[in-house]
């Protein structure tokens, strides 16, 4: 837990996971601000935003429906695994006290962690494919129709059964297969197996890093909202001792948006209300930190206890090799100058001479 949390007190992987939070945010009042043009034909009107989401509380789910938002989940996924790769990578550098000079964003890698999670879905898709057209059977009618669909049910069954059960241990293992991709950085294969068979291996201790995960998760949910609770009441409390008691209310009703809503009817108050909802944002991104630590935590005692790899070996890709020089090339190359030098100045005596 305390490796996690101090992994968490990082300016630069609270913004990055500030980034991919922002990403979530747009693709919700992206898709919000589409159904409610199309219902109200005005882009986030309240009208239109109480519309969509009835319709998607309540619309009925159909194929159509269904791939659509399967495109949606998935396209959300890729940005947000992107942007949050970087913050895993980081914190892999730092438990691996890797003291090199170095730029944890890694196109490569930052791919890879995006999209091995959603590879997982390639046999299960190819699977309901098959199951897709041994339905088709179901429209021969009578007597024969349900004897073809009998025989054939268990065949199909056997083959899908392989497609179930990897999705499954897909599923189980996808925390570790961003750590994997941004630790390892060979490909997405070796990505993705390397998950997998960690879980398989070792499930139960899997399990019992993953339960400790969630109890750090609430843990820090807990002691960051307490600190927030605490923070905005000794706000508040500083405004009442000042004569702003009225101003602390109506700062309360616009972060609870029962307010006017508008800068221009109470400037201070409407100020502090996003301010207060900022707060609200960076703690969310701090508690994702802890979350991607987690993870990369649990992927580094996943390995050690697998293949008895220690924490300080990581990879860094193979086009980052020139500008990350290690200490010992550092030095040598510290030495060389040294002798560079020690040489001109002989040089420079023998001439004075």
């Amino acid at each position: 837990m305390s490796a996690a949390f101090g992994l968490a007190f990082d300016l630069r992987r609270v913004t990055q996971a500030g980034a991919a939070l922002t990403w979530t945010l747009l693709v919700s009042m992206g898709v919000v601000g589409l159904l409610s043009w199309r219902i109200e034909g005005q882009l986030l009107s309240p009208e239109g935003v109480a519309g969509a989401w009835y319709l998607i509380s309540h619309a009925p789910l159909t194929p159509l429906s269904a791939f659509v938002w399967s495109c949606v989940m998935c396209g959300w996924w890729v940005g947000f695994a992107y942007l949050c790769a970087p913050v895993q990578r980081s914190a892999a550098m730092d438990i691996a006290r890797d003291e090199r000079d170095r730029n944890p964003s890694i196109p490569q890698l930052n791919r890879q962690a995006a999209l091995v999670p959603l590879m997982v879905l390639i046999l299960p898709g190819l699977c309901l494919l098959l199951l897709m057209l041994w339905s088709l059977l179901t429209y021969i009618p009578g007597i024969a129709g349900g004897v073809v669909v009998g025989l054939s049910l268990p065949i199909v069954l056997m083959v899908v059964v392989f497609g179930a059960a990897f999705l499954v241990v897909g599923a189980a293992s996808a925390p570790l297969m961003g750590p994997a991709a941004v630790i390892e950085g060979r490909d997405h294969l070796e990505a993705l197996s390397r998950a997998m068979s960690y879980v398989m291996q070792r499930p139960g201790r899997y399990f019992a890093y993953l339960a400790a995960k969630l109890g750090v998760m609430a843990a820090s949910l807990a002691v960051g909202a307490a600190t927030l609770a605490v923070l905005w009441g000794m706000v508040g409390g500083a405004l009442w001792l000042v004569g702003q008691g009225d101003l602390a209310r109506h700062a309360v009703q616009e972060a609870a948006a029962n307010g006017a809503g508008t800068f221009e009817a109470s400037p201070a108050a409407f100020a502090i209300g996003v301010v207060f909802w900022s707060s609200i944002f960076v703690l969310a991104a701090w508690w994702m930190v802890v979350g991607l630590s987690c993870d990369v935590l649990t992927y580094m005692l996943m390995r050690y206890r697998v293949d008895g790899v220690t924490f300080d070996k990581i990879t860094v890709a193979e086009e980052q090799l020139d500008k990350l020089k290690t200490a010992v090339e550092t030095a040598a190359e510290a030495e060389a100058a040294r002798q560079r030098h020690d040489a001109e100045q002989a040089e420079s005596s023998e001439s004075a001479a």
